[in-house]
């Protein structure tokens, strides 16, 4: 029963962080006007910065916890199963994302409010683009790993 609250709360918030991933990079796209595009981020930017925190917070202690569980730490001393390669790849992008959204958050939350330098335009746009690649990822390797227990 605890396995299955856990797996429901994993699921829920990588739901939630990956659409609302993609949704802001949907606006990023849409909003041509750079005037709306600053009033649009300027009120949801830190709603969903916040938000993120502690979506991705819930996500590595419920990744943790699996690891845990599922006595992975066991297959993973296994580089050459399948298996261990799909957790290797998968912590690894974890692991980046985590760096990208910590950088983006630090960027975002010291500019907001102001115009960016241009240095913080490209760090900030950069770690976004990556944010968004890399969620598609982990759920492309969370399938894989999901396909093989």
């Amino acid at each position: 029963m605890l396995f299955d609250i856990i797996l429901f709360t994993h699921i829920l918030a990588a739901a939630a962080w990956i659409g609302g991933s993609i949704l802001l990079f949907g606006m990023g796209v849409y909003f041509r006007d750079k005037d709306a595009q600053k009033t649009v981020y300027y009120y949801i930017g830190p709603f969903y910065g916040y938000f993120e925190m502690i979506v991705l917070a819930i996500l590595l202690i419920t990744g943790g916890y699996f690891i845990h569980a599922l006595s992975i730490g066991k297959i993973i001393l296994h580089p050459e199963m399948e298996l261990a390669k799909y957790f290797y790849i998968k912590i690894t992008l974890v692991t980046f994302i985590t760096i990208s959204t910590i950088i983006h958050m630090y960027i975002s939350l010291k500019a907001h409010g102001r115009d960016r330098t241009l240095k913080e335009k490209l760090v900030s746009r950069a770690t976004s683009l990556m944010i968004f690649f890399l969620n598609l990822g982990i759920l492309w390797y969370a399938i894989k790993i999901r396909n093989l227990i």
